[in-house]
């Protein structure tokens, strides 16, 4: 099994085990000097596994920061890969506040075992400079 996570201001699953996606893969959150860091979007997992795998799994989804604090409650839930395989497509909508500029990190755990994580930066720049 794997899982590759990506960062989306929007994302939507569908039912033919595709998805769509408005602006994918950021890595970096560019926020004015002393304004908060606030982010809307959605994180997306995809997750392909073989027959062998089929069957019900459990996954979580942490974000953390630089020394290892988490700024959101993990996310646990169930999904089930189909009998012959494939993949399926998660899709977490989020609206966080980031403590501070600096380095953050999603991450991906199945069934306890970590699959996937993104590096995220916060960064602060001058006033008119971020876009």
């Amino acid at each position: 099994m794997k899982a590759h996570l990506l960062l989306a201001d929007a994302a939507t699953a569908h039912q033919d085990n595709t998805f769509s996606l408005l602006r994918g893969g950021i890595s970096n959150l560019n926020v004015p000097k002393n304004r908060p860091c606030g982010f809307k979007g959605s994180l997306v997992a995809r997750i392909v596994a073989d027959r062998g795998e089929a069957g019900p799994h459990e996954f979580k989804v942490k974000c953390v920061t630089e020394d290892g604090g988490s700024i959101l409650p993990e996310a646990t839930a169930t999904f089930e890969i189909p009998q012959a395989g494939g993949s399926v497509h998660l899709v977490l909508d989020m609206q966080l506040i980031f403590p501070k500029p600096g380095r953050y990190e999603f991450s991906i755990t199945v069934d306890k075992h970590q699959m996937d994580s993104l590096p995220f930066d916060v960064i602060e720049v001058s006033e008119g400079a971020h876009a």
